[in-house]
């Protein structure tokens, strides 16, 4: 921990300490490069990124997620199976004590233990035409999902001439020519495909880029560290001194976690702020207070995105000197910090 106590201000110092996961996270260049848009409490912006936060995600997902047996269509793998395969598959499940492996279980277990025996090339071409299809789709998916990524971003960038957003990480993505199953990403790796292809060169695979946030952006996004982030730049512009993300250590020995410390200019003073994603509820103004109190706090203020605030929470909050500012992303910046000043 180290103790902050700024020049030109007679205050209590406090000791301050930044948790090692997010200082890592908020130096990974696509996450800086983020927060540098000092876009972030635009409406606009923000519809956008929570649209590629939406397809990023699905991007991991499908590129992680093992075959579907809907995908895949049951009757294909009774087919393919053999009696005997099917025999075996019943009693492993007695010995295992488990239930018949159905939907993703069954296609798990034929993928463990069927699609790895191939002995003929018969086996090979047959169980291609059960594999096509669905690596295929997979494959379409990504490059579409990457495709209305790249198209989101230029379309922003069209409408706001002056902006140029470098928030986009890709990932190489190799596909197996014969059966279009991921054999490799990132970078390329000889290995034996599922279909029995023997995949020892870069010709035999089909290398696509796919854009999306990378893991780093994509929590700071889903932790909120964007509204702390975006309120700070707020601040900051209006002449306050701010640290974002900080744990304070309070009275009692407890460390507390403080969205933004803020201090006011030409004022020896300063305030806390709590900023939320979600509706503001009577729990959220007692921790909040909570924190306030322990670290030696006098007055607050919780930013949220949401709107309608309760009265009787906003009354609530101002009994403990904490004033509820709502609807930022709907505001005009010189409302909010008019909001702060009265």
């Amino acid at each position: 921990m180290e103790l902050y106590n700024p020049e030109s201000f007679n205050l209590p110092p406090l000791l301050i300490v930044k948790r090692t996961s997010r200082k890592n996270m908020e130096n990974d260049i696509k996450v800086k490069n983020f927060i540098d848009t000092h876009l972030l409490l635009d409406n606009n912006f923000h519809k956008l990124f929570l649209d590629i936060l939406e397809k990023s995600d699905e991007i991991l997902k499908v590129s992680r997620e093992e075959p579907s047996y809907k995908d895949f269509g049951l009757q294909k793998i009774f087919d393919y199976l053999s009696s005997k395969d099917m025999k075996k598959i019943n009693t492993d499940k007695e010995n295992t004590k488990t239930k018949l492996p159905l939907e993703r279980e069954f296609i798990l277990y034929f993928v463990n233990n069927f699609m790895k025996r191939i002995n003929s090339n018969s086996d090979t071409e047959s169980l291609i035409k059960i594999l096509n299809p669905l690596f295929l789709e997979t494959k379409k998916k990504l490059l579409s999902l990457s495709e209305k990524i790249e198209n989101a971003i230029c379309e922003y960038e069209e409408k706001n001439k002056k902006v140029r957003l470098d928030i986009l990480s890709s990932t190489n993505f190799y596909f197996c020519n014969k059966c279009n199953k991921i054999v490799s990403k990132m970078k390329f790796t000889p290995k034996k495909c599922l279909c029995g292809e023997e995949i020892d060169k870069l010709s035999k695979v089909d290398k696509k880029s796919i854009s999306h946030f990378n893991e780093n952006l994509l929590n700071f996004i889903n932790s909120n560290y964007w509204l702390e982030f975006g309120v700070g730049h707020l601040l900051k512009q209006n002449n306050f001194r701010i640290l974002i993300g900080y744990d304070v250590l309070g009275n009692s020995g407890v460390c507390h976690e403080i969205d933004n410390i803020v201090y006011c200019p030409n004022e020896n003073f300063r305030f806390f702020c709590e900023c939320k994603n979600t509706d503001v509820k009577e729990n959220d103004v007692f921790i909040f207070s909570g924190k306030m109190l322990d670290i030696g706090g006098t007055r607050g203020y919780i930013f949220t995105t949401a709107e309608n605030t309760s009265e009787n929470i906003k009354r609530l909050a101002r009994s403990k000197n904490i004033n509820i500012i709502e609807n930022v992303l709907n505001k005009d910046p010189k409302d909010l910090i008019c909001e702060i000043k009265e």
